[in-house]
């Protein structure tokens, strides 16, 4: 047992502040957040009662918690430390489990590039991070232009776009090595041209190789069954996912690259068919984003994909790439809206969001009004973080 805390504490020169308690396991107990805004507070709460360092789960959940502390730590000196060692407890946490088969699998990996990036003096990160994009390679895609979301089968979603962009951005960032950047555009534009409704921007949720009828218990069935073998709803998260991924791309994309105008088209165009789409009363946008008269039939305002796209929309507004005071109004709507009707906090209590749909599948209308209703989930907590600092700029 002294051996092995021996060689834990020798692996934890670059998460200085990190300890190994009596079990000899990693602990984060130092990583203390000091709050001086309001979007502080809601990531103290997220990262010591949300989702803990020490019982990160390698997945896609806890993965935009990931992300979010990583543009954190470009933006705020004063909380470098404790996330780079929030994030290095949940990298070594998780490293004997890590998995890059999935695009899913892969979101995760965008703790371990990050780690590269600002501990570059330990191989450890930089292995691992290799590990996932030698995983990645392996996947199945749909004519060497876009990963499946399924390992047996090709099958696109438009969830795995955020989920393969947030890794292969932050691996770009990390080796400056341009074929990361290349792979994220691949993916987008590869599966835009399954998904994507280009007379409104928006994105269906998913797109299948092949009509052939299935049960998986989790899709509904025969959802691919038509001609187009692709679902015919436009999901609110799946599409809240998109729109992340757009302006995230948009912002390391060069102006000048082949794709660079393609990209802006997309993010553009579904940022402009959003906008008219906002609930008014709770700046709110609803499960079924182009569905709000379906309020009766049960259609509800959701609060993960209402996150998503504010962060989007604002991103792009400081960006450049939305000009007019439109945007801020629709994105201090949603903001507003989030804290009023969704936010769920505070005086000691844990800040997460209300209103956020279940983990989802595929299917059409009224298999997203069937979806439960959740709180808690620290891919909602994390996009609200994203959304919450964006505010912040």
């Amino acid at each position: 047992m002294i051996m092995n805390i021996k060689k834990t504490l020798l692996t934890l020169l670059c998460v200085g502040a990190s300890v190994v308690g009596a079990t000899g396991r990693l602990s984060a107990q130092s990583a203390v957040v000091e709050p001086r805004s309001f979007a502080d507070h809601i990531l103290k709460s997220v990262i010591t009662e949300g989702v803990v360092a020490e019982k990160y789960v390698w997945n896609w959940r806890d993965a935009v918690v990931l992300k979010a502390l990583t543009e954190v730590y470009d933006v705020r000196e004063d909380l470098q430390a404790p996330i780079e060692e929030w994030v290095g407890v949940a990298m070594r946490t998780t490293a004997e489990r890590e998995y890059g088969l999935h695009p899913n699998a892969i979101a995760s990996g965008v703790g371990v590039a990050f780690m590269a990036r600002v501990c570059a003096t330990d191989p450890f990160f930089e292995a691992k991070a290799a590990g996932v994009y030698k995983a990645y390679k392996r996947i199945r895609r749909w004519e060497r232009k876009a990963s499946s979301h399924r390992p047996t089968r090709v099958e696109l979603w438009d969830d795995s776009v955020y989920m393969l962009a947030i890794y292969l951005l932050e691996m770009y960032q990390t080796t400056g090595k341009e074929f990361y950047l290349e792979d994220c555009v691949r993916e987008v534009v590869g599966h835009a041209e399954k998904l994507r409704n280009t007379k409104n921007g928006l994105w269906y949720h998913g797109w299948s190789a092949t009509n052939y009828y299935y049960k998986d218990n989790c899709c509904e069935y025969l959802w691919n069954s038509n001609h187009l073998q692709r679902n015919t709803e436009y999901w609110g998260r799946g599409n809240g996912w998109v729109a992340m991924a757009l302006v995230d791309l948009l912002e390391v994309l060069p102006t000048d690259h082949p794709n660079y105008k393609e990209v802006k088209a997309m993010y553009v165009g579904m940022m402009q068919t959003l906008l008219g789409l906002q609930d008014k009363a709770t700046g709110h946008w609803y499960q079924l984003p182009a569905r709000p008269e379906d309020s009766a039939r049960g259609n509800y305002i959701e609060s993960s994909a209402t996150v998503m796209f504010g962060y989007a929309m604002a991103k792009g507004e400081r960006l450049g790439l939305l000009k007019g005071g439109k945007w801020r109004k629709c994105v201090e709507s949603a903001w507003e809206g989030v804290k009023t009707h969704s936010l769920k906090g505070g005086q000691g209590e844990r800040y997460t969001l209300q209103n956020v749909c279940a983990g989802t599948c595929i299917g059409e209308r009224d298999y997203y009004y069937a979806r439960p209703i959740t709180e808690g989930e620290s891919f909602a907590d994390g996009a609200l973080l994203l959304f919450a600092y964006e505010m912040e700029k």
